[in-house]
């Protein structure tokens, strides 16, 4: 099913959202690699949660924990590509594909993943309330 273009462009908060969730979406994946936990926890809700591609389910604690206090995961890379977003009034759902280098509790890895990011339109700010990836291909380096 095709959505219009009025859909596509739709405003909320003065911004298009398709654009400004792309955009965030980047903006996310420099934060990661750069370690700019102040973007990523503006970003991530403080109900977010993410299905790992493990299958395990991990809190917005438990990433943040990992990626800055025990610094199990490390990203040295991340590329994002392939996004839709797809926006439903105070709601929208992003897709794409990841590409990331890094390492993880101290083994290299690098992998390619598909994920899907819930946003909610909340106080004024977009943030991703939920998350899904699947691992396309994984080369341990």
């Amino acid at each position: 099913m095709r959505s219009n273009s009025k859909t596509d462009s739709q405003s909320v908060g003065g911004t298009d959202v398709v654009k400004h969730l792309r955009d965030l979406e980047h903006r996310l994946a420099i934060a990661w690699v750069e370690g700019d936990r102040s973007v990523i926890e503006k970003v991530l809700a403080d109900d977010w949660s993410v299905i790992d591609l493990t299958g395990s389910i991990l809190t917005k604690a438990d990433v943040l924990e990992e990626a800055f206090a025990t610094r199990d995961r490390k990203i040295v890379s991340m590329d994002i590509d392939d996004l839709s977003v797809r926006p439903y009034g105070n709601w929208a759902i992003v897709t794409g594909r990841t590409h990331a280098t890094g390492e993880y509790q101290g083994a290299a890895s690098e992998i390619t993943l598909r994920f899907t990011d819930v946003f909610a339109y909340r106080g004024g700010n977009w943030q991703v309330v939920a998350s899904q990836a699947t691992l396309i291909k994984r080369v341990p380096s």
